[in-house]
């Protein structure tokens, strides 16, 4: 997942003979902070909300920032360092670029969250669960492996420490599987705790476990 998956199809840049009138007119509608000042396909600066507020200039060139490194990033720049380039220039939207530094579109971190959605298999039928455990006990090939014994494949998963400590964790699992009931009672076998699940109650548990009893009595 890099940038040029996630160029927004609504947002075009200024040019240097724009009005600041019209610049401004233009972020309101984009809903953006910022916007890149683009001439025969390279970007020449940029201009913001607070610059056009101190300007009395009536062009887009008089006025632009041409330090523009903060908000620009390479069109195959990975999905994880686009969150850290916008936390880093605290914008709400950079520049893409290419090899040869040609413009190519604009991100913005409203459509990133829009479209991480579905391109992270968060959209995909399924439950989700969270767990909380000690920092030195977290295994992903372990938690992999419980949830595959009980036939549910993880399409996702998040770690975060708990609160400000950082020696426990919550780790939210997004599986294929609506019912999680027998992935959850592995979990807790294993000492996993879970502590939230979006998962239904399922209709056949009570069934489940009267079949789990019969085969206990036929064995003994």
């Amino acid at each position: 997942m890099f940038a040029n998956q996630f160029l927004s199809n609504e947002i075009f840049p200024l040019k240097k003979s724009d009005s600041v009138a019209s610049a401004e007119v233009f972020m309101q509608d984009f809903k953006v902070k910022e916007l890149p000042v683009v001439e025969l396909g390279k970007i020449l600066g940029y201009v913001s909300e607070s610059i056009l507020e101190l300007t009395a200039e009536n062009k887009v060139e008089a006025c632009m920032d041409i330090n523009i490194d903060a908000f620009l990033v390479k069109e195959f720049t990975h999905y994880f360092e686009l969150w850290q380039r916008f936390e880093h220039s605290k914008s709400d939207s950079l520049f893409v670029v290419n090899s040869e530094n040609m413009f190519v579109g604009i991100i913005t971190a409203k459509d990133l969250i829009k479209q991480t959605y579905s391109k992270l298999s968060l959209a995909q039928e399924g439950s989700f669960l969270v767990i909380e455990i000690p920092a030195i006990q977290y295994s992903p090939a372990e938690l992999a492996r419980i949830c595959e014994s009980n036939d549910a494949k993880i399409l996702h998963l998040m770690v975060a420490p708990k609160g400000t400590d950082a020696n426990l964790l919550h780790v939210s699992i997004k599986l294929n599987k609506l019912y999680l009931n027998h992935v959850m009672a592995s979990l807790d076998r294993f000492g996993y705790h879970v502590i939230h699940t979006n998962s239904p109650l399922d209709p056949n548990q009570n069934m489940d476990d009267r079949f789990q009893w019969l085969l206990k009595y036929l064995n003994t």
